[in-house]
């Protein structure tokens, strides 16, 4: 299973021991390079390499976040979509794709004219919620933005009556200050595998 590379790189599979094949779900939409998250393939097809292998950790929320205000920042549109675009790739290009936002709500806040910190939702399960794309410009950190937008997301969720939950890189320190500092937990550490296709098969 994987999403349209137009919305999300991420591509699943259940067990390692298979061998995906490759070519034939390029054929039907899959983008490339690709990442494999969670169980990651023992071995590739022909015409295929991994690129990287790092870990991601998946966080939840202790019920002692306390609640705060849904104000936070404004609610992101089609016309936000170049802007959200434009942040998301210094803060993890790759990742946030054209169509990414149809996913769910995203919260952001400008400065004039520019978009300088965003968060919202992506993957949802049953009765849960991920909240994703947190990030502020590098040159606008130390305002409590990402907190401030994180804590609004949280407290949606819960008028929602979904549990919430993020992913975040585990080399990323500044971002596991920030969730550990709100009263996340890491629940699992996720390997995750970038793969990419070096030649056309024969």
């Amino acid at each position: 299973m994987w999403y349209p590379p137009s919305i999300a790189p991420f591509v699943a599979i259940p067990t390692a021991d298979i061998v995906p094949d490759l070519e034939s779900a390029r054929r039907h939409g899959l983008g490339d390079p690709a990442y494999f998250v969670g169980a990651c393939p023992t071995s590739l097809p022909d015409g295929w390499r991994f690129a990287s292998r790092s870990y991601i950790l998946q966080l939840f929320p202790t019920a002692d976040i306390p609640e705060a205000g849904e104000d936070a920042g404004i609610v992101l549109g089609e016309t936000d979509r170049i802007a959200m675009r434009e942040l998301t790739q210094i803060a993890f290009p790759d990742f946030f794709r054209e169509r990414t936002a149809d996913l769910g709500l995203y919260l952001g806040v400008y400065e004039g004219a520019r978009l300088i910190a965003m968060a919202g939702e992506r993957l949802a399960l049953p009765g849960q919620q991920e909240i994703s794309g947190v990030c502020t410009h590098p040159d606008f950190t130390g305002r409590g933005l990402a907190r401030q937008l994180t804590r609004a997301l949280l407290s949606r969720h819960r008028r929602r009556g979904v549990r919430s939950f993020l992913h975040v890189s585990e080399g990323n320190a500044g971002a596991r200050r920030l969730y550990d500092s709100m009263g996340f937990v890491v629940r699992a550490s996720l390997l995750m595998c970038k793969v990419e296709r070096i030649t056309a098969p024969l």
